[in-house]
Protein backbone atom coordinates (compact mmCIF):
# COMPACT_ATOMS: atom_id res chain seq x y z
CA UNK A 1 0.00 0.00 0.00
CA UNK A 2 1.30 3.42 -0.88
CA UNK A 3 2.24 5.84 1.86
CA UNK A 4 -0.21 8.60 2.56
CA UNK A 5 -3.37 6.72 1.55
CA UNK A 6 -6.15 8.47 3.52
CA UNK A 7 -7.64 6.26 6.20
CA UNK A 8 -4.89 3.68 6.04
CA UNK A 9 -1.32 4.91 6.32
CA UNK A 10 -1.46 8.57 7.29
CA UNK A 11 -0.04 9.81 10.59
CA UNK A 12 -3.57 10.78 11.67
CA UNK A 13 -4.85 7.25 11.01
CA UNK A 14 -1.99 5.71 12.98
CA UNK A 15 -2.75 8.05 15.90
CA UNK A 16 -6.48 7.23 15.71
CA UNK A 17 -5.73 3.48 15.62
CA UNK A 18 -3.37 3.69 18.63
CA UNK A 19 -5.88 5.73 20.66
CA UNK A 20 -8.76 3.36 19.86
CA UNK A 21 -6.63 0.30 20.63
CA UNK A 22 -5.74 1.77 24.05
CA UNK A 23 -9.38 2.69 24.72
CA UNK A 24 -10.46 -0.82 23.74
CA UNK A 25 -7.88 -2.39 26.05
CA UNK A 26 -8.60 -0.06 28.98
CA UNK A 27 -12.40 -0.37 28.81
CA UNK A 28 -12.86 -3.83 27.29
CA UNK A 29 -14.77 -2.44 24.32
CA UNK A 30 -16.36 -5.20 22.23
CA UNK A 31 -16.14 -5.66 18.48
CA UNK A 32 -18.60 -3.29 16.82
CA UNK A 33 -19.52 -5.94 14.25
CA UNK A 34 -20.05 -9.14 16.27
CA UNK A 35 -20.24 -7.78 19.84
CA UNK A 36 -17.62 -10.22 21.22
CA UNK A 37 -14.61 -9.25 23.34
CA UNK A 38 -11.37 -8.26 21.60
CA UNK A 39 -8.00 -9.39 22.94
CA UNK A 40 -5.75 -6.42 22.12
CA UNK A 41 -2.64 -8.42 23.07
CA UNK A 42 -2.92 -10.86 20.18
CA UNK A 43 -0.47 -10.44 17.30
CA UNK A 44 -1.74 -8.60 14.20
CA UNK A 45 -1.68 -11.88 12.25
CA UNK A 46 -4.33 -13.47 14.49
CA UNK A 47 -7.88 -13.37 13.07
CA UNK A 48 -9.25 -12.39 16.49
CA UNK A 49 -6.81 -9.49 16.98
CA UNK A 50 -7.79 -5.82 17.22
CA UNK A 51 -8.26 -3.96 13.97
CA UNK A 52 -9.34 -0.37 13.42
CA UNK A 53 -12.59 -0.36 11.48
CA UNK A 54 -14.39 2.49 9.77
CA UNK A 55 -18.08 3.02 10.48
CA UNK A 56 -18.58 4.67 7.10
CA UNK A 57 -16.52 3.03 4.38
CA UNK A 58 -13.45 4.94 3.19
CA UNK A 59 -14.37 3.89 -0.33
CA UNK A 60 -17.75 5.64 -0.24
CA UNK A 61 -16.87 8.39 2.28
CA UNK A 62 -13.21 9.35 1.68
CA UNK A 63 -13.75 12.65 3.51
CA UNK A 64 -14.23 10.66 6.76
CA UNK A 65 -11.10 8.53 6.33
CA UNK A 66 -9.07 10.23 9.08
CA UNK A 67 -11.99 11.40 11.23
CA UNK A 68 -11.59 9.75 14.67
CA UNK A 69 -15.37 9.65 15.15
CA UNK A 70 -15.58 7.31 12.13
CA UNK A 71 -13.47 4.61 13.83
CA UNK A 72 -14.66 1.59 15.75
CA UNK A 73 -12.94 -1.45 17.30
CA UNK A 74 -13.33 -4.66 15.32
CA UNK A 75 -11.78 -8.11 15.10
CA UNK A 76 -9.57 -8.58 12.08
CA UNK A 77 -11.93 -11.28 10.75
CA UNK A 78 -15.00 -9.06 11.21
CA UNK A 79 -13.36 -6.08 9.52
CA UNK A 80 -12.17 -8.17 6.59
CA UNK A 81 -15.55 -9.89 6.15
CA UNK A 82 -17.30 -6.51 6.21
CA UNK A 83 -15.05 -5.32 3.40
CA UNK A 84 -15.79 -1.91 1.89
CA UNK A 85 -19.41 -1.95 3.02
CA UNK A 86 -20.72 0.16 5.87
CA UNK A 87 -21.45 -1.48 9.20
CA UNK A 88 -24.78 -2.88 10.18
CA UNK A 89 -27.38 -0.21 10.88
CA UNK A 90 -28.33 0.40 14.50
CA UNK A 91 -31.84 -0.20 15.75
CA UNK A 92 -32.49 3.54 15.85
CA UNK A 93 -34.75 5.43 18.23
CA UNK A 94 -37.60 3.60 19.96
CA UNK A 95 -41.13 4.58 19.03
CA UNK A 96 -41.92 5.18 22.70
CA UNK A 97 -39.94 6.24 25.73
CA UNK A 98 -40.12 3.40 28.26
Amino acid sequence: MAAGVPGRTTAQHRANRAALRKLTADHNLPCAVCGQAINTKLPRTDKDSFEYGHIKSVKTHPELADDPSNGQPEHQRCNRSKGAGDGRPALGDPSEVW
